[in-house]
């Protein structure tokens, strides 16, 4: 298994290398066996190639670094941040629509063919026999054990720090509770009525990629509303309805998200990190985090810089929220 995305051979610079230029499209692969493979994409919006489309080579779940619109062929546009994982069939094409300027910056879990449809028949009982493509779902929310425990993963990875055999079902067992996740919501959403249910959808996405775009910004309910054309209590109502959170406390979440990929960085001030980030003060931001993940900005930042094992001691279980779960097919990892 090798790259995620399947680009155009030439640069339009005419550069050899895929992200040999400054601003290029960067694939970068991290660890790869014959079931599994993960790495980091990068895409800056001055690239063309950014908004061509593209057809993904693996079946795979994706973890967002900066809001941006996905579109995958044939489905309507969502907005793609922090809070969100997208899942990719293999083949599937996709466009993307700025938000952040900062582009697409996300990373990566993809599963070879085989695993992704035993993930499937283990996690949805609607997945049908015979399909062509393995996962129904196209994206789903991920809670804040989820969110820590892949970017742990990805750190790790990264660094070199996980037993190859550790790495392999660790990220099994990931793409396997994104399809779970993805799986439950989706029995939820059955039961609402369509034209009601599309028509808030596409209130909540809208409003997602207003709270992207604004991520740093002191931006009032009141502005939100009238940027999305709707009343501030209809959106409020709406967003915490399908979301299950408030506008307020989904902000702070994508937030921390950010900060979370900042504490890879061992220099990183935390005041100045917390300021930058829209947080009123470091102790604002710490409250907030503690009450997200189960520990400390500090803690958390200690924990990235250890050994990279997704071994956890008890209480970074319990602070990760990780529930014991069987892998997929896992007696039959190697050379499958």
């Amino acid at each position: 298994m090798t790259l995620m995305e399947s680009m155009p051979a030439q640069p339009p610079d005419g550069s050899e290398e895929l992200g040999s230029d400054r601003t290029g499209p960067r694939d970068r692969l991290l660890f790869a066996t014959s079931s599994v493979s993960a790495g980091a994409f990068r895409c800056s919006i001055v690239d063309p190639r950014f908004r061509h489309p593209a057809p993904i080579r693996h079946h795979s779940v994706v973890f967002h670094r900066a809001a941006l619109w996905i579109r995958q062929k044939g489905s309507p546009r969502r907005a793609a941040d922090q809070h969100v994982v997208t899942i990719f069939n293999a083949g599937r094409e996709y466009q993307r629509q700025p938000i952040s300027p900062e582009g697409d910056r996300s990373d990566w879990f993809a599963v070879s063919p085989q695993q992704a449809f035993a993930i499937a028949r283990e996690h949805d009982p609607l997945a049908p026999e015979g399909s062509p493509t393995a996962f129904r779902f196209e994206v789903t929310d991920s809670d804040p054990g989820l969110y820590l425990r892949q970017r742990r993963l990805f750190l790790g990875l990264e660094r070199g720090t996980i037993d190859p055999l550790e790495a392999e079902e660790s990220i099994l067992l990931l793409v396997g509770e994104v399809v779970a996740h993805a799986a439950g919501a989706s029995r939820r959403r059955a039961e609402e009525p369509g034209f009601a249910a599309r028509a808030r959808r596409d209130l909540v996405e809208a409003a997602r990629a207003e709270l992207g775009r604004t991520l740093t910004f002191a931006t009032d309910l009141t502005e939100i509303a009238r940027q999305l054309g709707t009343s501030p209590y209809h959106l409020s109502r709406v967003f915490r309805k399908v979301t299950g959170q408030t506008l307020n406390g989904y902000r702070l979440e994508l937030r921390i998200r950010a900060a979370i990929e900042r504490l890879a960085d061992p220099e990183v001030d935390l005041a100045v990190l917390a300021l930058e980030l829209g947080f009123s003060s470091q102790g604002h931001f710490t409250a907030a985090f503690r009450t997200r993940f189960g520990m400390t900005p500090t803690a958390a930042r200690v924990m990235f810089h250890g050994t990279g094992s997704m071994n956890h001691r008890p209480e970074e279980l319990r602070a990760l929220g990780a529930r014991p779960c069987v892998a997929p097919g896992s007696e039959r990892v190697a050379g499958t």
